[in-house]
């Protein structure tokens, strides 16, 4: 956890410092739909006879909204994730792990380093956090301690703004994001640790989001 705290403290200093890096400076806000997937978030097990992993992977949709101000973006989502269950163990099957309601927020740094006529291209990087308000099993059973999913993530990536009508543009981001361990999963590798080698896994993939944006 202390080194989380470090990350973020680190990556907040970079984002401030590049909101102030230059005179222009102009705000905007939107919304729209998004897709993300987060895969590979469980466990590696192991001792000196075997090893194996296993886990639940994350597929996401819904919408958020976005407020903008030149050289960083922040956003808010509420999203619907289907969960899928993952292993390399001989036998054990996988499928369907439940779904769960989520709400993200998200602080990235972003500059405008491409800009023709109507088009704007820019790097983005920052934090995210994936709240789990609420969840159900496979068994249709809800989460005893859904706060236990939430999950801590950096981001980075590239997006795009398409000018339309007067101060209406179309925004589009393509990030990849990797998430670091839930309670869940430390709690569950904590309970096998006493007969052998757990180790958490970071989630990783895609997050796509297309918006419409109002400039100020």
């Amino acid at each position: 956890m202390q080194k989380k705290v470090v990350l973020a403290l680190l990556m907040a200093a970079l984002l401030a410092g590049g909101v102030f890096a230059d005179d222009e400076f102009s705000m905007s806000a939107g919304g729209g739909l998004l897709f993300d997937y987060s895969g590979g978030n469980g466990i590696e097990v192991s001792n000196q006879y075997f090893s194996y992993s296993m886990g639940i992977n994350n597929t996401s949709f819904g919408i958020y909204g976005f407020f903008d101000a030149t050289y960083i973006e922040a956003d808010i989502s509420l999203t619907r994730g289907s969960l899928s269950s993952y292993s390399d163990v001989p036998g054990v099957k996988e499928g369907d792990a439940g779904s769960m309601t989520q709400f993200g927020l998200s602080v990235l740094g972003k500059y405008p380093t491409f800009h023709p006529g109507g088009f704007n291209l820019f790097p983005l990087y920052g934090l995210s956090y994936n709240a789990v308000l609420s969840g159900k099993n496979e068994k249709g059973d809800s989460f005893k301690e859904a706060g236990d999913y939430s999950q801590f993530g950096i981001l980075g990536g590239i997006g795009s703004d398409f000018d339309l009508s007067g101060p209406l543009y179309i925004r589009a981001e393509f990030l990849i994001q990797f998430r670091f361990s839930s309670k869940w999963q430390e709690d569950w590798a904590s309970s096998n640790s006493r007969y052998f080698n757990t180790e958490t896994t970071t989630g990783i993939g895609p997050r796509l989001k297309v918006g419409v944006g109002y400039k100020f």
